[in-house]
């Protein structure tokens, strides 16, 4: 098949969270399958041109955003494991060439963001018309690309290379819906009565990009099981798409993210300071040496827990159960180290209490590719308390590199982590989204820390499978039923 990713994300050339990391590693994943696989995404200013040798392509678009027109040149990479996996990179300097994806450097969204990916959107389907190609799927991710399956079915409808093509939208976090001001109808070049009260791109007055790309996608997808049967059933979690869902023909399939392995394992991670497998679990201790030392922590604490975050810090990660614990956490001689970025008023309470506790906390703002791993492999704990989770990959680093989680038991991380029940399980699940189980989990963890069961539960996490293999062969089966095509495998 021919199979196309549209995407904001893409890592390694860009990332903001589990959606670069999905659109890095699962193109490749379906390439190996045997299948022909073009990415479409942004060239940000971040893109590193000569350590991925991105070549220039004599290619010229041009597409039209309300009034004003905007010209894209485009490069490409070519996978050197497979000729099957290409990186097409739109460019505009104006856009997207001389920013980040969704925020500048303060952290502040973009106020243009909806009209930069309106003209991502278009200037990917210019691009699949001038070169010719032919996509069997196109597979959009969140509200960055939702409207790909809106233009398929109305502007393109008789283009004759997008008369086989059909649409699959995974939503990554729904809360994040693409909303603006019904005075953009403009941007979008769509019918009017698309915009009509009720009608798919209409949200109670406003714009709402995500779910006009539910209405007309062929198949909507999440990142995990739970989490789909969560947002058909939780108006709260939908975000209030609820009944958009509901009234899809076919309801919403959940198929969980992988790990890319090659690149999250503890036997061959050039970023932390010993290589080491569950067979050596002994070695990982230097890793928490290594971690205690650069972070600055009293080495006095060296054999009591060390807990780890790597996380945006917002309220849907569960910020305030974190602070709020954070004090039980140090009454127990444990040490943590944090690292990421989010809002504000989070990141100053942070810092005052990393002042407060030298010894102890170490915070870390931003996105640290190498700070990351060391943490994976020198904590003994990952937090991860988060209010929803549409599937997590953290958790799954974490259970890869023998540090346990501690998480609340939603979406993907209840789908990922099992409660230790004294001899099977891979980390702490706590219910309800309460203060009072988030530190009873947290007792729990450090109880058994002291004790020989403790190493069981590392080497089950290091042993869990969540490659992308398994979750390649659902997508793939997935798109076979959608375009028609007989299954080739017993799936």
């Amino acid at each position: 098949m021919n199979i196309f990713f549209i995407s904001a994300e893409v890592f390694p050339f860009s990332k903001v969270g589990g959606l670069g990391d999905v659109c890095g590693a699962l193109p490749p994943a379906l390439a190996r399958l045997g299948h022909a696989v073009k990415v479409i995404t942004p060239a940000y200013a971040t893109l590193n041109r000569q350590r991925y040798a991105v070549e220039k392509l004599p290619v010229r678009l041009e597409i039209s955003l309300g009034t004003q027109n905007y010209l894209f040149s485009v490069s490409r990479w070519v996978n050197p494991a497979s000729g099957w996996h290409t990186v097409y990179f739109l460019e505009n300097a104006e856009l997207f060439g001389a920013r980040n994806v969704y925020t500048d450097d303060h952290g502040k969204l973009y106020p243009d963001n909806v009209a930069r990916f309106v003209a991502f959107q278009k200037a990917a389907l210019a691009l699949i018309l001038n070169q010719n190609w032919q996509p069997d799927i196109i597979h959009c991710h969140d509200n960055h690309a939702a409207l790909i399956p809106v233009y398929l079915k109305t502007t393109y409808a008789g283009k004759p290379q997008f008369a086989r093509t059909k649409s699959v939208l995974t939503l990554h976090n729904i809360a994040y819906q693409g909303l603006t001001p019904m005075a953009n109808r403009p941007l979008f070049d769509l019918p009017d009565d698309l915009f009509a009260p009720m009608q798919p791109l209409e949200w109670y007055g406003k714009i709402n990009l995500l779910k006009a790309g539910i209405v007309f996608a062929d198949a909507v997808t999440t990142v995990s099981p739970t989490h789909a049967r969560e947002i058909m059933e939780d108006e709260q979690l939908s975000a209030g798409l609820r009944g958009v869902l509901a009234s899809c023909s076919e309801a919403v399939m959940g198929i969980l993210n992988g790990v890319d392995y090659s690149y999250w394992n503890p036997a061959a991670d050039s970023f932390i300071a010993k290589s080491y497998s569950s067979d050596k679990l002994m070695l990982k201790q230097e890793n928490k040496r290594d971690l205690f030392i650069k972070q600055g922590l009293n080495l006095e604490l060296f054999d009591k827990p060390l807990f780890g975050m790597v996380s945006r810090l917002v309220e849907q990660k569960g910020i305030p159960l974190l602070l709020k614990g954070l004090s039980l956490i140090l009454q127990q001689g444990a040490s943590i180290v944090i690292l990421g970025s989010g809002e504000q008023e989070y990141e100053q309470r942070l810092q005052v209490l990393a002042r407060q506790f030298s010894e102890q906390l170490r915070v870390n703002f931003g996105h640290d590719e190498p700070l990351a791993h060391q943490i994976m492999a020198g904590a003994d704990f990952l937090l991860m308390p988060s209010r929803f989770e549409p599937c997590g990959m953290t958790q799954m680093y974490a259970l890869r590199y023998g540090t346990v989680p501690i998480v609340h038991k939603t979406g993907g991380l209840a789908d990922t982590v099992i409660e230790w029940d004294g001899k099977h399980g891979t980390g702490f699940c706590f219910s309800p989204y309460t203060q009072d189980a988030f530190n009873a989990a947290i007792r729990r963890a450090v109880a058994i820390f002291y004790t020989p069961e403790f190493q069981q539960m590392r080497r089950n996490g290091m042993q869990a499978d969540f490659s992308w293999g398994q979750s390649a062969l659902k997508y793939e089966k997935l798109y076979r039923e959608l375009v028609g095509i007989s299954h080739l495998m017993n799936l």
